[in-house]
């Protein structure tokens, strides 16, 4: 355990729910708003920051980007729409400080417009523009910006907190140093440096990428490839607009995951350079062939008071350990949908691969248990057959969907139609057209999945032959997916896959093909090698991989929330007794429920006909609770109705490569009650509480908090003072899984 986790973790963590938390609506006079730059409206890039830990970290060979505390630094640069708020808050009257230069008008510029006259002056910038980095900005500039924030926006100061300006707009500032206790301040050299370059998971224990983008070859200017970043390259990338939309470049991203460190604007950084004490800037820019290679940009001429169209900055913070708050629940909202209405459908199902007659008594048994999915993976969805064997397949799949309808239940249909193409490809799209055609009419059909585990169909190496695998297999998903758009008309139908190991080198390249997945795990077989505790993790690895197939959706826009498929049941054909050991109902339901609070939609249990009477009265048990949540699951999941952050920890195992959460929460509302959703994942916590702001209750009378189907409860505690509800402390560890039903109206 990094020495930097553990001092940042107390044995008892306040946790602070916010409920309906407010944007400014930009282009709209605000002059009585408070502007915040955390919360900025739909579309615009609010103000989000990583957290650089690993105070260990050596200095790299040049001697830079050795940091021995943990702090905060932006994700993106600052942008033009954000330094609109600021300028509204700090610059409305007069702009003695010269916040706004007249140069961002100017072709390349970040286009803030100012109206009005002195004493009423509006800023503004056009939503094309808003999410490009500020640009025409001095390091002044950027220090009076860090003392807005330090003093809390609105009418905060400009002029002292952080830096001690008092009217200073000179050419090097050399006497300007950081105040101790500083919130939000520019990051020094290594700062910056450390969160562009170094990377803690490299081998050897942590070490230095050329390039912020994780790599060490330079960067190509392609939107949609990894290893890409705004630079010039025998011209401009927009020979226009010069600057592109921070965050443009989705898959280039630090090791921390920031972006734009190696192109957009050069990015100013605290440090004075000692000769010829200016201070300096990093990174690459839109005007720059360097593309952030690992040295400082050369210049004698820019100094403090510069502003030019390739000179930007984003900001750092302190990190309290005490405060420091992120949103746990920030995950897209993509529900699957059901085809009969469009509405959203949380999946319980199971595996079924047997087929015939034991099929649809399987189904019928499922049903009593409280599933309403059956992923079916039996012959009927064979399109590779003979005329007789494939018109006898499609019969006896309309029987299914027959039973599957009559029953409530739908079906997922997963088949092999991913396709070796064998005859030829015109051929094999025909069989699967007639089929989809025969039976997308039919109600009880969900969807279509495509393939198990296409990551080690491919290949999951990096050789050439593994990636041209890849890429074979992937056009064939996409070769069948697109015809499954053409031949079934319904829009809430997808196509899917079941991936194993999320992250591995291939998976990504198949997200292009299909509408959403799955991830199969097996965190229960205590002689995996993955678990070198002896499945003692186990149950950790589901939503540690979900997170990771969540994370992907930000970079790709179409895809829906994943589901998770429980692997820790099932037999083997070679041998009579269970493949895996039989889980704890606990063990089962954790997964489930922190997969949920990490950004899943839905929940898979392996093959059905493996699995023991004890497994299955779990799993129904599961089922049972999940229908009582199902309506605040349909309500909450595309808008929550509030918004939870806690004080962030990262946890680290020798199992895992990276950070999860230490407690992850989801929130659900329906007509009566609140429920609050909290998931322990590492066991180091003696005592949480919650504070919550809970708008939907009107009164402040007491009531109690139970946890559902568990017998105990706690009583709400209100503070006055804060209009907070708040959940005592209580007692919770590794797999700890509370689900907090809070009534909004109690009784007199």
């Amino acid at each position: 355990m990094k020495w930097s986790l553990m001092k940042l973790r107390t044995h008892a963590t306040i946790l602070t729910v916010l409920f309906g938390l407010g944007a400014t609506i930009h282009g709209v006079d605000q002059s009585n708003a408070r502007a915040d730059v955390f919360h900025m409206p739909e579309g615009l890039k609010s103000l989000e920051t990583v957290v650089i830990a690993d105070p260990e970290n050596r200095p790299d060979d040049n001697g830079q980007g050795r940091v021995n505390y943990p702090y905060k630094i932006g994700t993106y640069e600052v942008t033009a729409a954000q330094y609109a708020e600021f300028l509204n808050a700090t610059a409305k009257k007069t702009d003695p400080h010269d916040l706004r230069s007249n140069n961002t008008e100017e072709p390349g510029g970040c286009q803030i417009k100012r109206t009005g006259e002195e004493g009423n002056y509006h800023y503004d910038v056009a939503p094309e523009f808003a999410n490009f980095p500020v640009n025409e900005v001095c390091f002044w500039d950027a220090c009076r910006f860090a003392n807005w924030l330090h003093n809390g926006q609105g009418n905060g100061d400009t002029e002292t907190g952080v830096y001690t300006l008092k009217g200073r707009k000179g050419y090097d500032g050399r006497n300007l140093v950081r105040t101790p206790g500083a919130k939000w301040f520019i990051p020094t050299e290594d700062e910056w440096y450390k969160a562009a370059y170094y990377d803690p998971h490299k081998s050897g224990g942590g070490g230095y990428w050329k390039y912020p983008t994780r790599s060490n070859e330079s960067p190509g200017r392609d939107r949609s490839a990894a290893n890409s970043a705004n630079n010039y390259v025998g011209g401009f990338l927009d020979e226009k607009l010069r600057l592109t939309h921070v965050g443009t470049f989705a898959k280039s991203p630090s090791a921390y995951g920031t972006y734009d460190q190696s192109g957009n604007v050069f990015e100013w950084n605290e440090t004075l350079i000692v000769p010829p004490f200016l201070r300096g800037f990093r990174g690459g820019s839109f005007a720059s062939e360097d593309r952030g290679v690992r040295k400082r940009p050369v210049s004698h001429s820019i100094s403090s008071r510069t502003e030019a169209g390739y000179l930007g900055f984003r900001i750092a913070g302190a990190v309290d350990p005490a405060a420091e708050s992120v949103a746990a629940n920030d995950f897209p909202r993509r529900p699957l949908r059901n085809p009969e209405n469009g509405k959203p459908f949380f999946p319980m199902g199971w595996f079924d691969n047997i087929g015939g007659d034991r099929s649809l008594e399987y189904l019928r048994t499922m049903a009593e248990e409280k599933a309403n999915v059956v992923l079916y993976v039996a012959a009927p969805t064979d399109v590779d057959a003979g005329e007789a064997e494939f018109k006898s397949n499609l019969a006896a799949m309309m029987k299914y969907l027959d039973e599957a309808q009559r029953l409530g239940m739908k079906v997922l249909i997963q088949c092999g139609w991913y396709g070796s193409f064998r005859d030829n490809e015109t051929v094999h799209l025909g069989r699967i057209r007639k089929y989809v055609e025969t039976v997308s009419a039919h109600p009880a059909l969900l969807a279509y999945q495509l393939y198990d585990e296409p990551e080690y169909k491919g290949g999951g190496g990096l050789s050439v032959p593994d990636q041209q695998a890849t890429a074979v297999f992937a056009d064939a998903l996409k070769k069948t997916r697109d015809g499954i758009r053409k031949w079934d008309k319904n829009p809430h139908r997808t196509t899917q896959v079941v991936f194993n190991l999320v992250p591995l080198s291939s998976w990504v390249d198949y997200l292009p093909a299909v509408d959403t997945f799955q991830v199969d795990r097996y965190p229960l077989d205590a002689a995996s090698p993955y678990f070198p505790q002896g499945g003692g993790w186990g149950p950790l690895m589901m939503p540690w991989s979900m997170s990771h197939g969540v994370a992907a959706m930000s970079n790709y826009k179409h895809l829906l929330n994943p589901a998770p498929c429980m692997q820790g049941v099932g037999t083997d054909s070679n041998n009579p007794q269970l493949l895996w050991r039989t889980p704890l109902y606990e063990e089962t339901r954790y997964m489930a429920y922190a997969s949920m609070t990490v950004g899943t939609w839905g929940v898979y249990h392996w093959i059905y006909n493996g699995a023991s009477h004890t497994i299955r009265t779990n799993v129904a048990r599961l089922h049972a609770e999940l229908r009582q949540l199902i309506p605040a699951l349909e309500a909450s999941y595309e808008k929550p109705p509030f918004q939870v952050t806690h004080a962030y920890q990262g946890i680290t195992r020798d199992d895992l490569s990276d950070r999860v959460a230490d407690i992850t929460t989801l929130t659900l509302e329906d007509r009566d009650n609140l429920y609050l959703i909290s998931a322990d994942n590492t066991g180091v916590f003696k005592d949480v509480s919650f504070r919550m702001k809970l708008p939907q209750i009107q009164d402040t009378r007491p009531r109690e908090a139970a946890v559902l189907n568990e017998s105990w409860s706690l009583e709400l505690e209100y503070d006055e003072a804060t209009a907070e509800w708040i959940i005592p402390k209580h007692p919770m560890r590794f797999g700890d899984v509370n689900i907090w039903v809070i009534p909004k109206v109690v009784t007199p």
